[in-house]
């Protein structure tokens, strides 16, 4: 997905604003583009050694084919492991809202499920993008660019809504104080 922002400074001028939702190319940060939610040198300093302990255990319990109970074992620690991580990950994401106010994404979802790959869509990114800049946006749209996905329920140069599952639960916190922006 792609996103465009429009939006109005302080001083009363109109610019637009662009984004694309997760990575593009493999790159989470793209010059000209919205930022990432997340600082990702210390995405990848936290994230590394915990992910090479999971993979560890993973071959470990692959290598165990006949002995069941230490598989079980193995298999709950990479779960904890990987409830752990996530936590984590979600802790290390920073969403601003427009009262000058950042919460952890864990924080906006109220500690409810938070799905994988929340707060990297279009829409955060721009808002976030918006409020630490002091930008009052005027419209934000976001579409699909590219091959049909697998579902079938993305299509080329259609436009979309916010993801319901993902972004609606933390855009009504980031959105929180626009009222007051001039």
């Amino acid at each position: 997905m792609f996103g465009i922002m429009a939006y109005r400074t302080q001083d009363g001028e109109v610019g637009n604003a662009k984004a694309f939702s997760g990575q593009f190319n493999g790159v989470w940060d793209v010059d000209g583009w919205a930022p990432p939610l997340i600082d990702e040198t210390a995405f990848w300093a936290e994230t590394s050694p915990i992910e090479r302990e999971i993979k560890r255990l993973g071959r470990r319990m692959a290598a165990l084919e006949d002995d069941a109970p230490l598989q079980a074992e193995l298999n709950r620690e990479r779960k904890t492991l990987s409830r752990q991580l996530m936590r984590e990950i979600h802790e290390m994401y920073e969403l601003p809202n427009f009262r000058g106010r950042t919460a952890s994404l864990f924080e906006a979802f109220n500690g409810r499920g938070i799905p994988t790959g929340t707060a990297d869509c279009c829409a955060p990114k721009l808002l976030a993008l918006a409020a630490r800049q002091g930008w009052r946006p005027i419209g934000l749209a976001e579409f699909f660019w590219g091959r049909e996905n697998r579902s079938g329920t993305r299509s080329h140069g259609s436009f979309y809504p916010a993801c319901e599952e993902k972004c609606r639960p933390i855009l009504g916190y980031m959105l929180c104080g626009l009222d007051n922006t001039p």
